[in-house]
């Protein structure tokens, strides 16, 4: 708009109809999130795997989901945490190197490529016990080697306990109880893959449970593999240095032991009565 003035014409500009209502201040703000690229923590690229289970893992863009594919699988896919983190379900492969391909579905442009060398899993070796072994208490624990990382499981009179191998593949169950004498067959195996690297364990236990029984006289704990005797009449045990000293059973008149060589040393009280 113009108008006429003494000197001149004076020009005045409004705001035209696509700015009125605009305040300052009301200004259009844009801002931009870095997406988080993808990336596989474990197992890296050309590394070696035993065991056909595979745990595939790392980080990515949080909410996003996620797809694995290889080429002797179907595709799986997981969701990213809020904390950028994620791990696909368990993926059996067979043995052989293996191309694994993971790929961001909401930013297809984000992928992770790596190859792994699959190999068979190691057979489970026992330390502790020996096979065969006799054994002088109820409570035993079972010592050995297994394929890192991998759940072992231990079966015994149809019931079954997990360890989980550690990073050098041993393994350790505690406190196994024994509950019957005799042969002792146990089985152990891989949960992820039961068929493979298997082992059984075969023991005697002949129902002395050494660590629970105590001399009558000096009530020290007689300890497995210790020079110590049975009476012959009451079936008591101690050591054979307390009934030396005392010349008969230190709970009875009786004055025959019998030794730890005599198969009747080991058989429990409550089953003498069976034989």
């Amino acid at each position: 708009m113009s108008t006429e003035g003494g000197r001149g014409k004076i020009r005045v500009n409004r705001p035209s109809s696509g700015q009125r209502g605009v305040q300052p201040g009301h200004a259009i703000r844009v801002s931009k999130q870095a997406v988080r690229p993808l990336v596989v923590e474990f197992p890296l690229d050309g590394t070696e795997v035993e065991g056909r289970s595979v745990a595939v893992r790392g980080y990515a863009n949080p909410g996003d989901t996620l797809v694995l594919e290889t080429a002797s699988t179907e595709p799986i896919s997981c969701s990213v945490g809020a904390d950028g983190t994620w791990s696909m379900p368990d993926l059996v492969l067979p043995p052989g190197s293996q191309t694994l391909t993971v790929v961001d579905t909401d930013h297809p442009a984000q992928r992770y490529e790596l190859t792994i060398v699959v190999s068979a899993l190691r057979t489970i070796t026992i330390v502790a016990p020996l096979q065969g072994e006799t054994l002088e208490a109820r409570n035993l624990e079972i010592i050995g080697k297994a394929s890192p990382r991998l759940l072992v499981c231990l079966r015994l009179n149809g019931t079954t306990v997990t360890e989980r191998a550690d990073e050098r593949g041993s393994f350790r169950f505690r406190g196994i109880e024994l509950s019957t004498w005799g042969e002792q067959r146990m089985k152990l195996y891989y949960a992820e893959d039961p068929s493979n690297g298997s082992a059984d364990l075969l023991v005697h236990w002949p129902g002395l449970d050494l660590p629970s029984i105590v001399d009558p006289i000096t009530r020290a704990r007689l300890e497995p593999g210790a020079d110590i005797v049975r009476c012959a009449k009451c079936h008591s045990y101690c050591y054979r240095l307390t009934w030396t000293r005392m010349g008969r059973c230190p709970r009875c008149t009786e004055a025959v032991y019998i030794q730890r060589s005599n198969a009747s040393f080991h058989i429990p009280r409550a089953e003498l009565s069976q034989l």
